[in-house]
C-alpha cells in the first residue's frame, strides 16, 4: 500500500509544470521590487526595477516630438502561463497585475517602442505603484484601467499605422507659445475642459478612447483657473502642476493648455480662445463634455453647450473654413430627446465604471493616478496620508 502511495505522489509531482514547481520552491509572497516613491515628483527620472515586466523596465530616453519616454524594447513580453494565471486573485496585487499585463500583451499587441506602447508602460507603472502605496487599493478597478487602456491604445495604434493621426501636429495652446507657420494639413484636436481636482481614471480613459474614436491627433486638456465661486477648489499653483504630471504619462497623445489660468471663462469660451491663437492654422476641434450638457438650456435656464457654441461662433465671426468645430458628448445616460443643432455631434461611450473627482476627494483614492496621489500626499490633499519618513 505504501508503494502505491509513493508512486501516486511521484506522479503528482511530475505532473506539475516546471515553472510552477520553481514558484512553489522559491515562494511568491514578496511583491516585485519597485522604485522609490517620487514618481510624481520626477517622472522623467523614472526607471522601474528589473523585477518588473520588461515593458516597464526600460530607462527614460528623449524621443523627438514625444517628450520623455522609455526606450524601445527588444522583444514583447510572453503570454502568461496557465500555472501563473491560475488562482491569480490570491497572489499579491502587484503579482496579480503583472500576470494580467502579460496576458494583455498577447491579446493587444503593440509595436515595441511605439508611442502607444510607451504610454501603456507608463500607465502600468502607475497601477503597480498604486498597488504598492495605496492604503486600500481596489484590485478590480486597477485591472479594469489596464484593460481599457490597452483597448484604447490598440485602436490608436491602428490610426497611427494608417497615418490617420499625427500626435506631433502643433497648435498654439497659450499666449506664450511662438507663432506657427501655416500648414497644409488640418490639425485635429479634442478640447477637454476639466477642473482636475484631481484627475481621475475616468477622465483619462475617456480621453484616450477619444483619440482613436474621433481620430484626433491629440487631446488638449484645459484645466480650470481659480474661481472665487468655488473656494474649496485646490489652487492653480498646486492643481495645475499636479495635472501636468498626470498628462505627461500620456504624451504625445495628451497636452496641457494654461489658457484658463487667471480667468473664470467656461469651456465653451476657452475653445474659441484656443482657435483664436491659431489664425493661420487649419484646425478641426472637438469640444468634449458630459452628456448632462446635451440640452438646449441648463438648470438655470441659460443656453447649454450646443446653443452656447453656436451663439459664440456667430458673435465672434467664426471662420468655419479655417476652424471646424464639432462636439463629442461623453455618454452617461441616454438623452431624453435630440437637441437641434447645425454642429456635428458624436457620443463617446461611458468609461464603464463610476468615476468622479468628488469620489477621490471623499477617499476613493484608487480612482486617482499615482502621479496625482504622490502630489496629494506631499501637499496634504484629498485625505491622502503623508508619505512615510525615510530613516
Amino acid at each position: 500500500m505504501g508503494v502505491k502511495l509513493l508512486a501516486s505522489l511521484l506522479a503528482l509531482i511530475l505532473a506539475v509544470p516546471l515553472p510552477a514547481v520553481a514558484q512553489i520552491r522559491i515562494g511568491r509572497a514578496a511583491p516585485p521590487a519597485l522604485p522609490g516613491s517620487s514618481i510624481g515628483a520626477s517622472f522623467t527620472a523614472f526607471s522601474p526595477a528589473p523585477a518588473l515586466s520588461p515593458a516597464l523596465s526600460a530607462p527614460i530616453a528623449q524621443t523627438p516630438g514625444f517628450g520623455p519616454v522609455p526606450a524601445p524594447q527588444a522583444a514583447a513580453v510572453p503570454a502568461a502561463s496557465p500555472a501563473r494565471a491560475a488562482g491569480s486573485s490570491h497572489l499579491p496585487l502587484t503579482d496579480r497585475l503583472s500576470a494580467l499585463f502579460e496576458s494583455l500583451d498577447a491579446k493587444y499587441v503593440l509595436p515595441a517602442g511605439s508611442p502607444a506602447a510607451l504610454v501603456r508602460g507608463r500607465v502600468r507603472a502607475q497601477l503597480l505603484f498604486a498597488a504598492r502605496d495605496y492604503a486600500d487599493p481596489e484590485p478590480d478597478l486597477l485591472e479594469t484601467v489596464a484593460i481599457e487602456a490597452d483597448k484604447a491604445l490598440v485602436k490608436i495604434q491602428r490610426r497611427l499605422d494608417k497615418g490617420a493621426i499625427d500626435p506631433s501636429a502643433k497648435v498654439r495652446l497659450a499666449e506664450s507659445d511662438p507663432p506657427l507657420p501655416s500648414s497644409a494639413r488640418r490639425a485635429r484636436i479634442g478640447v477637454y475642459p476639466v477642473a482636475a481636482d484631481p484627475f481621475q481614471w475616468g477622465h483619462l480613459l475617456i480621453a484616450l478612447r477619444a483619440v482613436g474614436e474621433l481620430e484626433v491627433d491629440k487631446i488638449v486638456f484645459v484645466l480650470a483657473g481659480d474661481d472665487v465661486r468655488k473656494p474649496k477648489m485646490t489652487p492653480v499653483e498646486t492643481r495645475h502642476p499636479m495635472g501636468r504630471e498626470v498628462l505627461d504619462i500620456f504624451a504625445p497623445f495628451f497636452e496641457y493648455s494654461p489658457i484658463a489660468v487667471g480667468t473664470t471663462f467656461d469651456g465653451e469660451t476657452n475653445i474659441f480662445r484656443i482657435l483664436a491663437l491659431n489664425p493661420e492654422q487649419r484646425v478641426e476641434a472637438w469640444y468634449m463634455v458630459g452628456d448632462d450638457h446635451y440640452r438646449l438650456v441648463d438648470l438655470k435656464g441659460n443656453p447649454d453647450t450646443l446653443p452656447k457654441l453656436e451663439n459664440y461662433a456667430r458673435a465672434l465671426g467664426h471662420n468655419t473654413a479655417l476652424h471646424e468645430l464639432k462636439v463629442a458628448f461623453i455618454r452617461r445616460e441616454a438623452p431624453a430627446a435630440a437637441v437641434p443643432t447645425a454642429l456635428e455631434v458624436r457620443f463617446l461611450k461611458h468609461v464603464g465604471f463610476e468615476a468622479s473627482s468628488t469620489q477621490v476627494r471623499n477617499g476613493q483614492h484608487t480612482l486617482m493616478p499615482h502621479a496625482a496621489f504622490d502630489h496629494a500626499r506631499k501637499k496634504g490633499l484629498y485625505g491622502v496620508p503623508p508619505a512615510p519618513i525615510k530613516e
